[in-house]
């Protein structure tokens, strides 16, 4: 009887035999990694967007924005800017010929950038010309804040830069037909070069951010103030900005009518300044001992863009939080950096003979 054939079988050599390997995972629907990536950059996308229709309508409500001579004057703040920006004469020239036909473009591109990216209009185009507005705004009004990252305007461009390149994904659009971009065939050598070029923008704001600021550091090295205060040992009577007191100016009897109580000259020479709100015009105010008698007061918001300045006291000067702007308290509060157009308002502060410090009333 013949034998049954004999099936061929592996031997066992110690070692354990594998199946073939898994296939790969199925490749994950472009409109589904779309989708997620509008998700993830929904809040940067509203916050840009939100921020930009807010910048517009400030811009469009101040009705000293378009107005020569006023503290906000798109003009002054060329001018301003011109003087330590590396586009300077380019401001210049604009400050003079151009400032309110810019002014008013700025305040359209800003309404329609912001409004575009909301509703998901074209966002990525959009998003390109937002950062496209930063980064003029970070070659003018931020170029001298040092370090970078105290700027806003050179973040601002990055993070326009993060949503030209991510999109909004379809997420909160308001049309349909709007959708269409964003289904359509993915090109992937396109999507490289827009993650390269965009890569690039990045590393550019950066190293420009790190660069050294040379008219920066040059309105730097004059913060010391040059004014020299006449000697004055006489019992200090009435005190005007930017004028020491007359040693033959009788003491008041009473507090000039009026006036408001803003601290104590005991407290003001021992902290080297007082803050308080100017009565006539409901601003934030500061007083500054310069010394030898001589105290001086000013509007303290910041003629670039109304945040408050503060007194340094080790360096003696004025100096704006938000853009780094700087103004020297004895002269006048002229501007010593940029961004700020032009100096602070001077107010009126009195020394009554209770040793008290008054702000001039209504």
């Amino acid at each position: 009887m013949p034998r049954p054939a004999r099936r061929n079988r592996p031997r066992a050599s110690g070692r354990r035999l594998y199946s073939a390997e898994p296939p790969p995972p199925p490749p994950v629907a472009p409109e589904r990694r779309a989708f997620s990536i509008g998700w993830v950059l929904l809040p940067l996308r509203l916050f840009l967007g939100g921020t930009f229709i807010y910048a517009g309508i400030q811009k469009l409500s101040d009705p000293g924005f378009l107005q020569v001579g006023s503290r906000t004057y798109i003009g002054a703040q060329l001018q301003g800017f011109a003087a330590h920006s590396p586009i300077g004469g380019l401001l210049g020239w604009i400050a003079a010929n151009l400032a309110v036909e810019i002014g008013l473009l700025v305040i359209a591109v800003e309404l329609i950038v912001g409004l575009a990216v909301l509703v998901g209009f074209h966002t990525r185009a959009f998003a390109v010309a937002g950062a496209a507005v930063n980064l003029l705004f970070f070659f003018s009004a931020t170029w001298d804040v040092t370090p970078y990252f105290l700027g806003s305007d050179s973040i601002y461009a990055v993070a326009w830069i993060t949503l030209a390149i991510g999109g909004d994904g379809g997420v909160w659009v308001l049309a349909d037909r709007w959708r269409a971009a964003v289904d359509a065939p993915v090109d992937e050598r396109r999507r490289s070069a827009l993650l390269q070029l965009g890569g690039a923008a990045v590393a550019a704001i950066w190293v420009l951010g790190l660069l050294p600021r040379a008219r920066a550091s040059t309105a730097l090295s004059a913060l010391t103030p040059t004014g020299s205060p006449t000697p004055n040992a006489s019992t200090p009577g009435p005190v005007t900005p930017g004028a020491s007191p007359s040693s033959s100016s009788a003491p008041t009897a009473t507090a000039p009518p009026g006036a408001v109580r803003v601290g104590t000259l005991a407290d003001l020479q021992r902290q080297g300044s007082l803050t308080y709100q100017d009565p006539k015009s409901g601003d934030p105010a500061v007083a500054v001992d310069l010394g030898n008698n001589r105290i001086v007061a000013y509007d303290a918001v910041c003629t670039h863009a109304g945040c408050t300045v503060q007194y340094d006291p080790s360096q003696r000067v004025l100096f704006c939080p938000c853009h780094g702007a700087a103004f020297d308290p004895t002269q006048n509060a002229a501007v010593l950096q940029g961004p700020a157009p032009t100096p602070l308002a001077s107010l009126t502060v009195t020394v009554g003979p209770d040793g008290n410090v008054y702000a001039a009333g209504s």
